[in-house]
């Protein structure tokens, strides 16, 4: 008897594949925004959950009988009275004057991985903010919704959700009360503001509708869950939804996240190890597959006298989410190089040439990228917008050089040798791209 090819799988294991395909691709497009609670926040022989670890130093310093596991049924016990509970928000934020907790090192593998530049944390403690700024740096941006429309921030472009952030939602620990959520009565008022649309930061829900939800680490009630879920996405049948990690998830939550085609794991060191492992073999195969990038949002053209300063410019691009067309990662193997380059040229979005000092240096020899400038500005006459951004560093005198007088015609942006930094560049060409 003929042995079959094909083995069959299960529905649940079809389904958990489906599933996983989804959110890596969903990773390697930078269409995934991750929403983190305090579950799994901090290292500690006290637990992983800074706001429990809060909560038993206050029962402590209270006498409070029992093991208290909200806030909520902390303040309403028998020993605080109404003064005490309007302090809280006060001897919060004189706590969190100094620096209470360590990111543990669940939280900042999470947060290495590059393509989660934007996380939206729904705690308010400063953990998530500490690990980011460890890993990006004076990069990071810190924006808040303090449940104030006239002070609740807001992302400008859509861009904007591609560079180092991390947003409160529920707001960042401070002395005001109100301003922050500790109390269930503070998380009912927030995601009402949520789903106001005269309330809520216009721009980020906007962003949040198209973006795949990683919501990890919250463990909050089935009625509250939903009430967040819904809070970023106003409405469940706009796909992709998203992927929740929760280990205490009851039945009914659960139920309901398969309804509105939510991924649903439980725990989060293994979500993570596979999560790193397929991207990391995504990237493999994306890179020996062989095919050229083509529809890039910007084509790089340098000098390989300049492959230092050019891989940091990619390097700040791709941070910002684009696809950039960089010939040491998206030429194909053992064909005609140029003909690629043209190709890809010719499909790009934008065209960036490195200016340097090289190039004067290099004017009577041969170098490709002298076709590239040609191709670039045969293919700017057909646009009616712009289509070439020069890149050129302070030193080189970029319009008295040898350098193409169609070239010459756009104003250069303009860098320090000595410390090279992109980022205005890169926040100049998103703004383009965003236009486009």
């Amino acid at each position: 008897m003929k042995s079959s090819i094909f083995k069959r799988k299960g529905r649940e294991d079809s389904e958990s594949t489906r599933q996983w395909d989804t959110l890596i691709t969903k990773i390697m497009e930078g269409n995934v925004v991750p929403v983190i609670g305090p579950e799994f926040m901090v290292d500690s022989e006290r637990g992983t959950n800074p706001h429990q670890i809060l909560i038993d130093d206050l029962a402590e310093a209270y006498e409070v009988e029992g093991h208290p596991t909200s806030f909520s049924q902390l303040l309403f016990d028998k020993n605080f009275d109404a003064e005490d509970r309007k302090n809280i928000y006060v001897m919060l934020g004189d706590a969190f004057e100094q620096k209470l907790f360590e990111p543990s090192a669940l939280l900042k593998r999470l947060l290495s991985i590059r393509q989660f530049p934007f996380v939206i944390t729904t705690s308010f403690t400063p953990v998530v903010e500490d690990a980011m700024r460890e890993i990006w740096g004076n990069e990071l941006r810190v924006m808040k919704f303090s449940n104030d429309p006239a002070r609740n921030d807001d992302i400008k472009t859509r861009q904007d959700i591609r560079k180092p952030t991390v947003y409160y939602m529920f707001g960042r620990v401070c002395h005001s009360e109100k301003k922050y959520v500790v109390t269930d009565t503070d998380m009912l008022a927030f995601c009402k503001s949520w789903l106001s649309s005269a309330e809520r930061p216009q721009n980020l829900a906007s962003e949040l509708q198209s973006k795949y939800l990683l919501i990890l680490g919250n463990s909050y009630s089935d009625w509250l869950c939903r009430f967040v879920w819904y809070s970023m996405k106003s409405r469940f049948e706009a796909q992709p939804v998203g992927m929740m990690v929760d280990p205490v998830a009851d039945d009914n939550l659960l139920q309901f996240m398969r309804r509105i085609d939510a991924f649903t794991q439980n725990n989060m060191e293994e979500v993570l190890d596979k999560m790193e492992s397929m991207i990391e073999a995504r990237m493999k195969e994306e890179q020996s597959s062989g095919a050229p990038m083509k529809g890039a949002d910007v084509f790089l053209s340098y000098s390989r006298s300049d492959s230092d300063v050019a891989k940091q410019l990619y390097n700040t691009l791709k941070a910002r989410g684009m696809r950039v067309w960089f010939d040491r990662d998206s030429l194909s193997y053992g064909a005609s190089f140029m003909d690629e380059i043209i190709a890809a040229i010719k499909s790009a979005r934008l065209f960036v040439p490195i200016m340097t000092q090289n190039i004067e240096r290099e004017k009577n020899d041969y170098h490709p990228y002298r076709t590239e400038w040609q191709t670039a500005i045969d293919m700017a006459t057909g646009y009616g917008r712009n289509f070439i951004f020069p890149v050129s560093e302070r030193s080189f005198d970029f319009y008295g050089s040898n350098v193409p007088p169609q070239l010459q015609r756009h104003n250069a942006f303009l860098y320090d040798p000595q410390q090279p930094s992109f980022e205005e560049f890169a926040d100049q060409i998103a703004n383009v791209l965003a236009n486009l």
